[in-house]
């Protein structure tokens, strides 16, 4: 599978929403923030604009949160399916902060020079 960028799936979320996807970005993993980050930082736009939120359980795979934290600030690759934000909301994640939200299936530390 192709593995795209954060800017990239934001991008094209009007053509990839409902499509498995692979995202490369950097995890966050905090009380009212779990997602996914543009890298590199000097490519990222102001506000969430270059992120996702991540759904990691209800609904998704359950992930381990001892996992997520080790995993917390680092740059993972995440597999699932990108969605577009439903029409009544202006986004998506916790207060429609989020241009987009990807339902995970894995998440996996990426390589270090992809």
């Amino acid at each position: 599978m192709v593995t795209f960028s954060v800017n990239e799936v934001v991008k094209h979320l009007e053509g990839m929403a409902g499509k498995d996807v692979a995202v490369r970005g950097m995890l966050s993993f905090e009380f009212e923030n779990v997602s996914l980050s543009h890298v590199p930082l000097f490519e990222r736009a102001a506000g969430y604009a270059s992120s996702v939120w991540l759904s990691v359980g209800d609904g998704s795979r359950g992930f381990d949160p001892k996992v997520c934290e080790r995993l917390r600030g680092k740059v993972v690759i995440v597999e699932g399916t990108l969605f577009k934000p439903a029409p009544h909301f202006g986004g998506c994640g916790h207060l429609s902060l989020w241009p987009a939200e990807i339902v995970a299936r894995t998440l996996e530390l990426a390589p270090a020079f992809e």
